[in-house]
């Protein structure tokens, strides 16, 4: 796991975010898992939890990311310094995600899901690519000028990560391992 994932402070962030209807969340960046989002498998929450902290950092890169519409307003020292920043988070981020979307993917294949249900696996990794790509979408964008909107990019990105993708297929798989009667637990229990 990338180091400046792993290392994130957490900090307080007063309000909660919003998705594209604009309804709260039920869960604020730097904090707890919500109950519904945990799995039960330990590597792949704790990875979840780093996402929320990267939300954290994503929105302490600029002073006010929700109303800034554009950069043009700071001064050149300090669009300088969110981009550097901007810039550092997103590779920390593409190191994470390569790193988790391996676990999971090689977690279908340890515990046959793949070869059970082949479709789930497939929708699976294929938002995985759709998760991947957008990232790479914000890095082809980079723009000093643009970076509060690209904060609010991948701010959206986490959140829609958090809420979706963890609900539709990650919680599937920590099911299909958690099963008494999967590979995954077998093997634990037989000490392989």
């Amino acid at each position: 796991m990338a180091d400046g994932i792993k290392n994130v402070m957490l900090i307080e962030v007063a309000d909660s975010p919003l998705t594209a209807s604009g309804e709260s969340m039920p869960w604020l960046p730097g904090g707890p898992l919500p109950a519904a989002l945990v799995t039960g498998h330990k590597a792949i929450d704790f990875e979840h939890r780093q996402l929320l902290a990267c939300m954290t950092a994503a929105r302490a890169v600029c002073m006010d990311f929700r109303s800034f519409t554009d950069c043009g307003s700071c001064i050149e020292a300090r669009r300088a310094l969110c981009d550097n920043e901007l810039v550092r988070l997103l590779g920390d981020l593409l190191s994470f995600i390569l790193e988790h979307f391996k676990t999971e993917e090689e977690i279908m294949r340890d515990s046959l899901l793949m070869m059970v249900d082949r479709d789930v696996c497939e929708a699976h990794m294929e938002d995985h690519a759709a998760i991947s790509a957008k990232i790479q979408q914000i890095v082809a964008g980079l723009d000093s000028m643009r970076t509060v909107g690209l904060l609010r990019d991948l701010d959206n990105l986490l959140g829609q990560w958090i809420n979706n993708h963890i609900m539709m297929h990650d919680l599937i798989l920590a099911r299909w391992v958690s099963r008494e009667d999967s590979v995954v637990s077998l093997a634990r229990l037989s000490g392989v």
